[in-house]
Formats: structure tokens, sequence, C-alpha cells
């Protein structure tokens, strides 16, 4: 005759906690940092195996094409843009510090939408107000850091993409969308561009925010007016040290 199990044998006991138990789930939110990292870390993995491809395809050993754009459109369209709507000021999951290989990553993340501009801006009220720009002082117009401080050239004054033929540079766009930021003391993210070490395009780290105290015109290379914003960086912020970066 077989054992009766009572509501005090053990095995009694283990059926009942089996059913009372709840089925235990994943329930981990990502944070915004983790949402960045994950996001940037997925780009770097199709990236790679994309330019792979592209290479084999074309017999060469190193892609051609803008794989980082193609890389881009794929992470959109599963989704995986984070912080995909305009800001000012801090951009959640973003620390200052942080290294990109392509402005396409800069897009992912929210750091800085334009992906053919140096400047970003955004509607606030009835004005345009600058979110944050692109610099580097191997750019035609030379933008120069000093410091906290960042002397930043505008934007326009080439006529139709032609290096050749120049045009004064207009308060429009880009430029009054910089300087509303005077008026408004609206803070402006600041990312700066560097070589790469192979001389082959740029990589760029975030700089932090800054405050744009002024702007004036002078005459650029090509002899056009051109603007030059002056832009201060907000005190409390960890500092970079740049010679990691060179």
């Amino acid at each position: 005759m077989g054992s009766v199990k009572t509501s005090n044998s053990p095995e009694y006991r283990r059926e009942a906690n089996q059913e009372l138990l709840p089925v235990m789930k994943n329930t981990h939110v990502l944070s915004p940092r983790e949402k960045v990292l994950k996001t940037l870390r997925i780009y770097r993995i199709v990236f790679e195996e994309l330019a792979r491809d592209k290479a084999a395809r074309r017999g060469k050993s190193t892609a051609t094409t803008r794989v980082d754009h193609d890389t881009r459109a794929i992470l959109v369209k599963e989704g995986m843009q984070v912080n995909g709507v305009s800001m000012i000021g801090q951009v959640p999951g973003v620390e200052v510090g942080d290294e990109f290989q392509y402005k396409a990553e800069l897009n992912l993340i929210g750091l800085h939408l334009n992906m053919a501009g140096g400047i970003d801006y955004m509607g606030r009220g009835d004005k345009m107000l600058a979110t944050s720009i692109v610099a580097s002082q191997d750019s035609g117009y030379s933008d120069r850091f000093e410091s906290d401080f960042l002397i930043y050239s505008g934007e326009g004054g080439n006529v139709l993409g032609n290096r050749k033929l120049f045009d004064n540079q207009k308060m429009v766009r880009g430029n009054l969308a910089l300087a509303n930021c005077i008026r408004v003391k609206s803070l402006v993210r600041v990312i700066r561009g560097l070589k790469r070490p192979d001389n082959k395009g740029k990589r760029y780290v975030y700089d932090g925010l800054y405050n744009v105290q002024e702007y004036g015109v002078e005459n650029g290379p090509a002899g056009n007016a051109i603007f030059k914003f002056k832009l201060r960086r907000l005190p409390g912020q960890p500092s970079i040290c740049w010679k990691h970066f060179f």
C-alpha cells in the first residue's frame, strides 16, 4: 500500500510551494546609459558585418561605400534609435568624454541629429535654438579651442558645394539658432571632431555643455564674411584628458 501525502509531508509542501511560487521573469528595465551603450555596441557589430560583406563582394580589404549610414538605417528600422527627439541640454545616457567613430552614431543616440551639418537646432516657441554643434580645429574655417572657450565658425558661405566659390555667411538657420541662444541663455552641446590616427575621416568626443556668449563677423580664408561665435564651457563638468585622444 502506497504512502499517503499529508499536509505535513515534505512531498506535499514541495508541490504546494511549486503551485504558489510565481513564475519569475526578467523584469530589468535598462537605464538610459545602458540603452545608449547597447545601441552603440550593436551598431559596431552590424557595422563590422556590413563592412566585411561589402569588402568581400568588391574584392577589397576594406569597404568603400557609406557603411556607417547603412548601419544606422538598419538600427533605425529595428527601432533601436534612442533619444530620437531634439532636445536642449544633456542627453540621457550620454556622458562627457564619450567617444564615437562616426557621425551616424551621434544621430542614433540623439547627441547630434543633423547628419550633414555642424549645427543642430530645434524650434522653441517662436525661435530656433541650437541644440548641439560639431567643432573641428582642422575644419575649413578653423574652429579654435582655448582652455574652456571655443571660437566656432558659422555655417554656410560655400556656394552650391563648390569649394572655389564662396559667399558671405547669412544670419539664417543654424547661425540664427546659435545667436538666439545668446539672448535666451540656452545651453549647447559641443562635440569635438578629431582626426583619426590613419587620417581617414574623423572621430568624435562629447565635450559637454557650453554657453554661447557672443558673436562677431570676420573675413574667412577666401575673403568672405563668416560668423565667429564665442562659447564657454559650463563649469563643474568632468574634465577630459585630450592627450589620450592623440
